[in-house]
């Protein structure tokens, strides 16, 4: 579809680009201004983007109907802390994606969860930003709410969790959890998790 996004309806956008090592890395910035050339965005200095440009990128646009993407050129970037001022070409296309600001992404990691006196190990089986499913062993009854660590390397995230519901999918178990408070950096660190993952399966299918 045609890129016809107007500024006022774009909550902020999330920009995957490649340091001059090739390493991903994800970045957070909201929309200052765009015009039929370029889109001027600001993100929160942290280290600094010392990275090559131009570059092509992968943009999402996070907008109040849903989620849309689609790739272009990072054309310029200028650190000037507190903020990182960023110059992208207008994309002449666009693709909605969901309706929902955080996609989904299968993958199994290491979680060790806890309630009452109970300590269970498990995986996930899916992640977002939002919330897990966990493989299950056997059907269990959880209480309302629970801690979850979730054991990345190599920082781990610790969050509270409210229980949604038990699906038995091919014989699988899989239980549902939404995050509860979860801060900021800790749904950035597992956002970017998932674009990193979603990325190597997209290389994987291409083999």
């Amino acid at each position: 579809m045609q890129f016809n996004l107007n500024l006022e309806n774009i909550k902020y956008t999330k920009i995957v680009y490649k340091d001059r090592e090739e390493n991903v890395h994800f970045l957070k910035a909201a929309i200052r201004s765009m015009s039929e050339n370029e889109l001027y965005a600001c993100a929160k200095f942290e280290d600094g983007l010392d990275i090559e440009t131009p570059q092509e990128v992968s943009v999402s646009f996070i907008c109040e109907n849903g989620l849309y993407r689609t790739n272009t050129i990072l054309k310029s970037i200028e650190n000037a802390e507190p903020y990182v001022f960023l110059t992208l070409k207008t994309p002449q296309g666009l693709e909605f994606q969901q309706n929902r600001e955080y996609f989904r992404v299968r993958m199994e990691e290491n979680v060790i969860m806890t309630f009452s006196d109970t300590v269970i190990s498990c995986k996930t089986f899916d992640l977002s930003a939002n919330g897990v499913r966990l493989k299950l062993e056997k059907y269990m009854h959880f209480p309302e709410n629970v801690m979850l660590d979730i054991l990345f390397t190599p920082k781990n995230i610790k969050t509270k969790a409210k229980f949604i519901r038990i699906d038995d999918e091919e014989g699988i178990l899989k239980a549902s959890f939404n995050f509860v408070h979860l801060d900021e950096n800790s749904r950035d660190i597992i956002s970017q998790k998932c674009i990193r993952k979603q990325l190597e399966n997209k290389r994987n299918s291409k083999l």
